[in-house]
């Protein structure tokens, strides 16, 4: 039997845990027309909390909505494909049949813009900010609408990410059917949207990716497995359940290990306690190496000393500990927060924020210091 479980990111599972209420307000947004403030969304989250399946998620809704979708990504090359190819395509799908239009040059300073060979119901010179209203215009005629995502927005340019904005923008002044979906890094985000470029994207709605609940975990686990052709006892589905402590890259990952250790047999609880180990290593190589990259000395010292204690411990004293007075540890705590490594769990504490970082640096303190 093929193991149902898909633990790479960015990849679609076979059954999504939660997230129905983003869906359903965005899905809402686009019925209500103009003005709807769920038409623009900024997701921010840590690697692995599932912000790529959302955008997918919305895309679909969106498609369901007989609406046009357009994925800009995050690089320069991109966004040239974007008004070379993504939205030319759109537009000619509306155009009666005709001569054909030939693309003869591409010019990108500042996204520039493209040259038709032929004479056709294009402008000789096309920039972003034209092909995207001529689409949105049509689209919105024909009473569908444009959904633009992107993902990683963190790795745009503030310049590139100014020039998409603007004609959003201008296509919402406009009165068009247009809509964006874009999903990053908590901080990188905070750091991008700090540039006077994006203004635009900190009016969109910020959402947060959150831990999952544990039903919503639980009834993804159980309809995965049983869809693969197997079952799961009750407490093998418990322990898997708080194994993957709401954080849904764990859900595929866990039961992506657990129907493995099962071979052909039903998942039991045995075959989830021998898949932890191994669990907790994977994730260490996939999430929390890449979320340790960039991480400043004192920072790191902090993270490893918390990673002695048992649960949440207070920064002041984590501080006193290793010799560091004053205000900084409230400052250290601060950035890691930023971060999102960590979270807040009272006056001055804090505990993590990633599943199994406390054991991953446990096991490779060394080479972080």
């Amino acid at each position: 039997m093929r193991n149902p479980f898909r633990p790479s990111f960015g990849v679609n599972p076979l059954v999504v845990a939660g997230r129905t209420s983003i869906v359903d307000n965005f899905g809402f947004a686009l019925r209500e027309g103009i003005g709807a403030p769920y038409r623009f969304i900024l997701i921010s989250g840590t690697r692995g909390t599932g912000k790529t399946v959302l955008l997918n998620q919305l895309e679909a809704e969106a498609k369901e909505l007989q609406w046009e979708c357009v994925r800009a990504r995050a690089s320069d090359h991109e966004h040239h494909e974007l008004i070379h190819v993504s939205l030319p395509q759109l537009l000619k799908q509306g155009q009666p049949r005709g001569p054909h239009i030939g693309v003869s040059g591409v010019s990108i300073a500042n996204i520039g813009g493209i040259t038709f060979d032929k004479p056709s119901q294009l402008p000789p010179q096309v920039s972003l900010w034209s092909i995207m209203n001529d689409v949105a215009r049509d689209l919105t005629a024909s009473g569908s609408g444009l959904l633009i995502t992107m993902d990683e927005v963190q790795s745009a340019s503030p310049e590139s990410l100014h020039f998409l904005m603007d004609a959003i923008q201008d296509c919402v002044r406009n009165e068009y059917n247009i809509a964006l979906a874009v999903a990053g890094l908590p901080l990188e985000i905070s750091k991008l949207l700090a540039h006077e470029g994006t203004t635009f994207l900190r009016r969109a709605m910020h959402i947060p990716i959150e831990a999952l609940n544990n039903d919503d975990v639980r009834t993804a686990i159980a309809q995965t497995v049983r869809q693969g052709g197997k079952d799961i006892d009750n407490q093998a589905l418990s322990t898997l359940t708080y194994a993957c402590h709401g954080y849904a890259y764990l859900i595929q990952l866990c039961g992506s290990i657990a129907w493995t250790m099962a071979g052909s047999h039903d998942i039991s609880e045995e075959h989830v306690n021998r898949s932890l180990p191994l669990v907790i290593e994977r994730m260490g190589q996939q999430v929390h190496m890449p979320a340790m990259k960039g991480i400043p000395y004192r920072e790191m010292q902090f993270l490893i000393k918390l990673a002695e204690s048992e649960g949440p411990a207070n920064f002041n004293e984590l501080g006193a500990e290793l010799g560091i007075p004053g205000s900084q540890p409230s400052t250290y705590r601060r950035r890691l927060l930023d971060r999102g490594v960590i979270v807040a769990t009272g006056r001055g504490r804090a505990d993590f924020a990633l599943p199994y970082l406390r054991e991953h640096l446990r096991l490779n303190a060394e080479q972080y210091l």
